[in-house]
């Protein structure tokens, strides 16, 4: 039943809207104004909570309206049977749709490999003092991805860090240089470092080459060999 039924249940002579904050302030009022058996039809009105409704059965076999489906006698019926074959629908072809997703797909990765190659080229040694980089935009973009990863893996204004990229096979270093002042310019943008050095190599170079004059590059003597031990006489 419909907004009539849920009137003539309330009393009311007048077909009013079922939906909104009204109707709902308006229902409740009906409510708080119904004695019982108006608050019985009322509910069953507004929310459909009508008796359950049992279609079909054996013979004279008949079940009341209170009685639960689960205890209820089964109908049995058959399924209807087509009269001839269902009508199919014809597969829809996306290979069109794929190839265009496949194509579009190779042309970002082959761009992103160029920009890769661009960010190597650039910054193949380690910066220091005053550096400028100036990039493409995707190869600006490739950058700044391997910059969150390194930043955000430790203090490189404490000791190096480093991010990679397997995919594209280039790993970025950044470590610390109080007097380096680094600006990366591309057309969008330009982003100013400063206090660090920044070097790309290898994606298997999980640490970068050490710079000319670095204090803690290990020495061509180092003392890792150990004591030299004198033959036995």
């Amino acid at each position: 039943m419909g907004d009539s039924a849920v009137d003539e249940a309330a009393g009311s002579g007048q077909a009013t809207g079922r939906h909104g904050r009204a109707a709902l302030l308006r229902l409740a009022r009906w409510f708080d104004s119904a004695d019982a058996a108006r608050a019985d039809a009322l509910y069953a009105a507004a929310f459909a909570a009508w008796p359950a409704r049992h279609l079909g059965g054996s013979g004279d076999d008949t079940a009341p309206a209170t009685e639960s489906w689960w205890n209820s006698p089964r109908a049995h019926a058959a399924p209807p049977r087509p009269a001839g074959p269902l009508p199919t629908e014809p597969a829809a072809d996306h290979s069109a749709q794929r190839a265009a997703l496949r194509d579009d797909a190779e042309s970002r990765a082959h761009w992103r490999r160029a920009a890769a190659a661009q960010v190597h080229r650039a910054l193949a040694e380690r910066t220091g003092g005053d550096a400028r980089i100036d990039l493409t935009p995707a190869a600006m973009g490739v950058l700044m991805e391997l910059l969150t990863a390194a930043l955000g893996s430790g203090h490189p204004e404490r000791a190096p860090v480093s991010a990679g990229d397997l995919e594209l096979e280039i790993r970025l270093h950044a470590g610390p240089a109080p007097d380096a002042v680094l600006a990366l310019v591309s057309p969008e943008g330009e982003l100013l470092l400063e206090g660090l050095w920044l070097q790309v190599t290898d994606y298997r170079v999980t640490r970068a080459p050490a710079a000319p004059g670095d204090p803690s590059a290990p020495s061509s003597s180092s003392a890792d060999d150990g004591p030299q031990q004198e033959p036995p006489e």
